[in-house]
């Protein structure tokens, strides 16, 4: 990916407000906006977040900016915050800046309102970038808000103020009709697949602007090369990520128990309540992991990926970066599913939550087939011939895919709107 050079006509200056806990969250959506903040730095823009972080995280990254001779200019700051009960409490607010040289910031965000429009006058940008009603309201009033634009980044149907998913998950579209109001204002707002597109259109009438994630968000962390194929016919276990019933959860616990001589293993994530997690402690095929930040882990291990979600999925980054791997992945044809698999080998048909919830806000999901995942797993667990197959044609295609991809495609798009009056 060329940089630009420094006699480009004109630069941006983009801030991101990321809500996700940590600098490195295992959430696709949120690994996809700090990759997009990633690409413009690259190509010669000023950026800044901020985000929830961790000490540790904070001492990686810096550790990270001084090996490639960027100092981190660490600066920490006290934030006195008064609850409801009148007890003050002591947050801390650490800036710093990354290998990137991306100003970060991070801090508590339920209590940093002021805050959000304190740095965003400090940072002066061109443009906002969030997926949050909060920062969508301040930005709104903020004192600078003819100077910058506002995008909104539609990461789930959830996210949405309209259609049968709205609210669907916590935290997501808090006030839908001031939300509705606020997002037909806005200067951009950017779908991740063509599914939430028409989403937002079918359902909304609300135009948004569909770009596939920038090709950074697939490429190697470490070396920014492309992911390393794994060869990994000869290990034995079925990997999941975020086991939830809007994710797939009766998929894996019936594939499990249909064939207890396989082995399986999840991995914990943002939709995986304790209620879930003990189904699955019941099966002695399964075995739980923690929440990773190291995706590595996953990949070293696992010879299939399951991907069986019943929700309007966005699209499935984990998708993407195990077929760029060379993984094969049994996956649903759920929302955005099918523009992930690429055409590859299998995308199964389900049946998609309707939007209907149980009193503990988990979808209600309909009865599924599970034939065709049982032919499809134990086709691809067993018949060696059919596995290497289908691991050269899936790191072939999607190695193919990346590459055609446009790397400046979202840059395109923001500078776009810099040339609107």
């Amino acid at each position: 990916m060329t940089a630009y050079t420094k006699a480009r006509p004109t630069m941006m200056r983009v801030f991101l407000v990321q809500t996700a806990q940590g600098l490195t969250p295992s959430s696709g959506g949120y690994k996809a906006n700090v990759s997009l903040l990633r690409s413009l730095s690259t190509q010669g823009h000023a950026t800044a977040q901020i985000c929830y972080a961790v000490d540790d995280e904070i001492d990686q990254y810096a550790r990270r900016a001084e090996l490639k001779g960027i100092n981190p200019n660490i600066t920490y700051q006290p934030l006195p915050v008064v609850d409801p009960a009148g007890k003050v409490h002591e947050l801390y607010v650490k800036t710093f800046t990354d290998e990137y040289k991306r100003d970060e910031l991070s801090g508590r965000m339920a209590t940093l309102v002021s805050l959000f429009s304190e740095h965003i006058a400090s940072f002066g940008p061109t443009h906002v970038i969030f997926n949050d009603p909060i920062t969508m309201k301040i930005t709104e009033f903020h004192e600078m808000r003819g100077k910058f634009k506002r995008i909104n980044i539609i990461h789930t149907a959830e996210q949405l103020p309209f259609g049968p998913f709205v609210a669907g998950v916590d935290g997501h579209c808090l006030s839908p009709a001031v939300e509705d109001k606020m997002l037909r204002k806005l200067d951009g707002i950017w779908s991740v697949s063509k599914a939430v597109q028409d989403y937002a259109w079918n359902h909304g009438r609300l135009m948004t602007t569909f770009l596939v994630h920038p090709p950074m968000t697939y490429l190697d962390q470490s070396s920014g090369n492309m992911p390393r194929v794994r060869n990994n016919i000869d290990k034995e276990e079925i990997g999941m990520v975020n086991p939830c019933p809007h994710k797939g959860l009766s998929i894996l616990i019936a594939l499990a128990q249909k064939f207890p001589q396989m082995k399986f293993v999840t991995w914990k994530s943002w939709g995986s309540r304790t209620v879930h997690i003990q189904q699955l402690q019941a099966l002695p095929n399964v075995k739980i992991e923690p929440t990773t930040r190291n995706t590595d882990e996953i990949w070293d291990r696992i010879k299939v990926l399951l991907a069986p979600s019943l929700w309007h999925e966005a699209w499935g980054i984990v998708v993407t970066e195990a077929q760029l791997r060379g993984i094969p992945v049994i996956a649903s044809n759920a929302g955005g599913l099918p523009e992930a698999k690429i055409g590859l080998p299998y995308c199964i048909p389900v049946k998609e939550v309707t939007g209907a919830r149980r009193p503990n806000g988990d979808y209600v999901v309909p009865d599924q087939d599970i034939g065709p995942w049982e032919d499809a797993l134990r086709k691809v667990m067993t018949d060696r011939e059919e596995y290497q197959t289908l691991q050269t044609l899936t790191a072939t295609k999607s190695g193919e895919w990346l590459r055609g991809l446009n790397p400046r495609a979202h840059e395109k798009w923001l500078l776009s709107m810099m040339e609107e009056k």
